[in-house]
């Protein structure tokens, strides 16, 4: 991709492309399937949407099913409500391709997802960022990182063990990504085991701040830094009541959640 114009590239990955719009919602059903294959109580939403659910129809929405194209890893999403949502409503998903930037593997795409009700509010804002990962990638300068919280600040909510049925069934709207149900698919991309989706990480960690209050509103950003296996332990860690994390067996963080603002 090193000589790669903008018209050479498939037009879902050029700024400004706006993807199809369509009707999405998430009603008890669905949003309870999430739950139960992230192990997590999902009577703490009551009958409100989980954003982190939300967030897979970004995933549905990335790019057209019939041009795949190049692969891409899921590298973090920044969630923004400003009104909850109950579950059932009808939302319509407004998707346009924010920013193109080259990375040391490919590309990063950011694309803005605005679920949109009847009168034209946008209650929920998701920016999902993925990275493409080209077969030349371009020269890249590395971005500037927040600084991260003292590691000694976290402490130690609970661990959980994860099984190839959770990491499996979190993945059930998506079995055409083989890499998350079948071993010999993970073993082509390099991986010792399936990988659980990033978005799992993130409705673990998300719960886990709910579990401290819910929020009328509130900007999160979550980061996918390793990836997660099926037969992992998993770690949750928290450090006041802003930063999340995941931490594998061997300690390494996987999954990061960072809370930006959250309004009662």
């Amino acid at each position: 991709m090193a000589d790669a114009t903008p018209q050479d590239l498939p037009a879902h990955e050029t700024v400004g492309y706006a993807l199809p719009v369509w009707e999405t919602s998430v009603d008890q059903t669905r949003q309870a399937t999430y739950h139960k294959f992230a192990g997590i109580d999902g009577t703490m939403f009551g009958d409100m949407l989980d954003a982190s659910v939300l967030s897979n129809d970004c995933l549905h929405g990335a790019r057209p099913r019939e041009a795949l194209g190049a692969k891409r890893l899921h590298v973090g999403v920044r969630v923004r409500q400003s009104e909850p949502v109950p579950l059932g409503e009808a939302l319509m998903v407004h998707a346009t391709v924010e920013a193109l930037r080259p990375a040391k593997r490919g590309r990063y795409i950011n694309i803005d997802f605005a679920f949109t009700r009847a009168d034209g509010s946008v209650p929920i804002r998701i920016d999902h960022q993925s990275l493409i990962l080209d077969p030349v990638p371009l020269p890249a300068n590395p971005a500037a990182r927040p600084p991260e919280p003292d590691s000694t600040a976290f402490r130690t909510l609970r661990t959980l063990q994860l099984t190839p049925e959770m990491v499996s069934g979190y993945s059930f709207e998506f079995p055409h990504l083989e890499g998350h149900h079948d071993p010999v698919a993970a073993a082509e991309i390099g991986m010792r085991a399936p990988i659980a989706q990033g978005l799992l990480g993130f409705t673990l960690l998300f719960a886990e701040r709910v579990k401290m209050g819910a929020a009328r509103q509130f900007d999160v950003e979550a980061a996918f830094t390793r990836p997660i296996f099926w037969d992992d332990a998993l770690t949750l860690q928290a450090a006041g009541d802003t930063d999340f994390r995941a931490l594998t067996p061997a300690g390494k963080d996987c999954s990061k959640l960072k809370i930006h603002e959250w309004t009662t």
